[in-house]
């Protein structure tokens, strides 16, 4: 079932329940209105004659005409003595019978009852004689204009309930259309993206800020980062392929150099095998820092360890200086600083940042720890006086495959995979990494891991 037929047979079937309950409401409070205002009038009639006739006169049956004068228009009156026995008797309805008598009542009494086919409301009133009763009034009105008025209000309530019920079909149906709108415009929207394959957003009102515009504006949101992520794989496959390419071309040139002429000519054959090595060591060097970039950018918390990080990046620097025979600077404002972060990762972001500083410098390279001085955390710069980076290829450089076309070639050895790890690998240390540089100058780059 659609939800547009969900909200009009829900909305539809609780308001049913509300209009029978109203009118039920209504219906016993105007019955129960309306009888009380009957007996309040029939008690005041009676009343009225016991204050105009004596009771010695009536219980004698005197003053006919008189009582006969407060006979209701459709009713009866009776007078009953202390025996039980009708002393007198008035009726302008021949289907009012004859009663049968009840005990005499010591205070008024009303009642309502049915007879026959009538439905008649009848009030006793003890007649006092010195203190003591000799007998009942007894006066009796068909409730006819009651039964008449009651038909009235059921018919009223009837047609009313059945104009609200169209009613309810009809805005129910306008109200689903209206509501689900938009969701029907995100629907149209995913299936042309399904068919299509092109990125499309939901048009929205400015004017409007309720829920479903909420939705379709994350929605769109959700559009954007999609297409975002599906640009970037994109650009991802096409860097890589175009980054695989040159060493797979070299191999394949050497291979069929190879097969030709290395095996009578040595020299041919070892230039051959060399450059091919070259290579292979290269795509192997590649296609670890993807694996590892892929690693990286899913995994959601790494596993943390406390780790005092002088004598840790000081580690990290006796390794570079052997490899690369350079002097590194390690300079700390504390002799201990404890942070807690993945050793393995943290290593690895020490290592990218201090070796790409060794590719593209000739002189020292400084490496300074210290506390944030604003915020609760560490502050790590790696500064070198290289050649620097120009300030159109900043914003790019943590791009996977991107060198700066003047210094970052294959030449260097680089593969442009290792500062979009190193963003990674703060991001899930909740830091940050910024790079500053002036170029010919020097590169300074800073990173703040934050305490946990």
């Amino acid at each position: 079932m659609k939800i547009k037929h969900k909200i009009t047979y829900i909305t539809t079937l609780w308001l049913i329940l509300i209009l029978i309950l109203f009118n039920m409401i209504v219906y016993f409070a105007f019955h129960r209105i309306t009888t009380e205002n009957e007996e309040y009038l029939l008690a005041g009639r009676a009343q009225a004659l016991l204050q105009r006739v004596s009771p010695v006169d009536l219980m004698q049956g005197a003053k006919s005409e008189l009582l006969e004068s407060f006979l209701p228009d459709n009713g009866s009156i009776r007078l009953i003595n202390s025996a039980g026995q009708v002393v007198q008797a008035f009726k302008n309805n021949d289907q009012i019978g004859a009663d049968k008598y009840m005990e005499l009542v010591q205070t008024p009494v009303t009642e309502e009852y049915e007879t026959g086919k009538l439905k008649l409301l009848t009030v006793r009133i003890p007649i006092l004689s010195n203190n003591e009763v000799i007998g009942n009034l007894e006066m009796a009105e068909v409730l006819d204009s009651l039964e008449e008025n009651i038909s009235i209000l059921i018919s009223i309530m009837a047609f009313t309930t059945l104009g609200a019920l169209c009613m309810s079909l009809i805005s129910g149906v306008w109200l689903s259309k209206f509501i689900l709108h938009p969701i029907s415009g995100m629907i149209r929207t995913m299936e042309e993206i399904e068919q299509s394959l092109v990125f499309r957003k939901i048009p929205l009102n400015p004017n409007t800020k309720d829920e479903l515009t909420a939705m379709a504006s994350t929605f769109n949101r959700m559009m954007d980062r999609i297409e975002d992520s599906f640009i970037r794989q994109k650009q991802f496959v096409s860097d890589a392929s175009h980054e695989l390419k040159t060493p797979l071309t070299i191999i394949e040139g050497y291979s069929s150099m190879l097969s030709r002429w290395g095996w009578k000519d040595q020299s041919i054959g070892l230039e051959a095998v060399d450059a091919i090595y070259t290579e292979a060591v290269h795509m192997k060097r590649i296609t670890q820092q993807l694996l590892e970039l892929a690693s990286i950018e899913n995994e959601q918390e790494p596993a943390k360890e406390r780790i005092e990080l002088v004598a840790f990046s000081e580690g990290c620097v006796a390794l570079l200086r052997k490899l690369y025979k350079r002097n590194i600077d390690v300079q700390s404002v504390s002799n201990e600083l404890y942070l807690r972060a993945d050793p393995l990762k943290l290593k690895q972001l020490l290592l990218i940042l201090l070796d790409n500083a060794l590719k593209y410098s000739q002189t020292d390279i400084r490496l300074t720890l210290s506390e944030h001085p604003q915020q609760r955390g560490v502050e790590i710069r790696v500064i070198d006086k290289g050649i620097g980076i120009p300030k159109d290829d900043l914003d790019r450089v943590f791009e996977r495959f991107y060198r700066v076309d003047s210094a970052r070639n294959r030449k260097s050895g680089g593969s442009g995979l290792g500062l979009s790890i190193a963003r990674n690998i703060i991001r899930l240390h909740q830091g940050t990494i910024e790079i500053v540089s002036d170029e010919h100058i020097g590169t300074e780059v800073i990173v703040f891991i934050p305490y946990e």
